[in-house]
């Protein structure tokens, strides 16, 4: 907890804040690295969750931060999922910012943020170590569905493509696809998805097509969609 009778800086603070954090997740062999502001976990994945502290804080007024969660390679060289930390997959929940200024909002954030993370961050992380493939096969059916029991199929929903190329299987990578345009809720995808595959097969270009970049990838690897 930061002795706030120091009147400390905010980086201060939210240095502390993460060092509590860090201690919190511990246990599931997470360590805070201060100079990056960052809690790191490095296993076959690197898991991290680092602060990115509001550029208009002030000393004794504001100490925020959106803490980042991260999944990336070993190397960090590829990242294959980020976002906020958050009480919902929706995006407006990731972008929120952690107020850790003052005792009574320092202590109201901690409990939200060790509540998030013991109920879905860390359960998530412990599956990635022990159950890959258990991981894997979710991750298939929902995406990086972290923050809720069910994804959000929105304009913000991204297929975890590089992901199951690397570690999935071919089948795992179709049914990605195909609960992608199922169940997304803009009712275009699926026939935009369709128009695009259609005329990339012919060897035709896509122009004004959303669904360009998905298309030509499903095209590159072979990949069957029901429509």
């Amino acid at each position: 907890m930061c002795n706030f009778e120091n009147d400390a800086s905010p980086k201060e603070i939210i240095v502390c804040a993460m060092r509590e954090i860090a201690e919190f997740m511990k246990p599931d062999g997470f360590h805070f690295i201060k100079s990056k502001l960052e809690i790191r976990k490095v296993f076959d994945f690197m898991v991290c969750i680092s602060a990115q502290m509001n550029r208009h804080n002030k000393r004794g007024i504001s100490a925020e931060a959106l803490l980042i969660c991260s999944i990336s390679d070993k190397s960090k060289k590829e990242c294959f999922w980020s976002k906020g930390l958050a009480i919902s997959n929706k995006k407006e929940d990731s972008l929120r910012w952690w107020e850790f200024c003052g005792i009574e909002s320092y202590e109201q954030s901690m409990n939200e943020i060790k509540k998030i993370l013991s109920e879905r961050f860390l359960p998530f992380i412990r599956l990635m170590e022990y159950a890959p493939m258990e991981m894997i096969q979710k991750v298939a059916e929902k995406g990086f569905c972290i923050f809720a029991d069910e994804p959000l199929y929105d304009s913000a929903f991204r297929v975890p493509t590089n992901f199951l190329l690397k570690y999935g299987t071919h089948e795992q990578l179709t049914m990605a696809f195909q609960n992608y345009i199922d169940k997304h809720q803009l009712p275009f995808v699926k026939t935009n998805m369709e128009k695009a595959i259609a005329l990339l097969k012919e060897n035709k270009e896509v122009i004004n097509n959303g669904e360009k970049n998905y298309a030509e990838f499903i095209v590159k690897h072979n990949i069957e969609l029901k429509f």
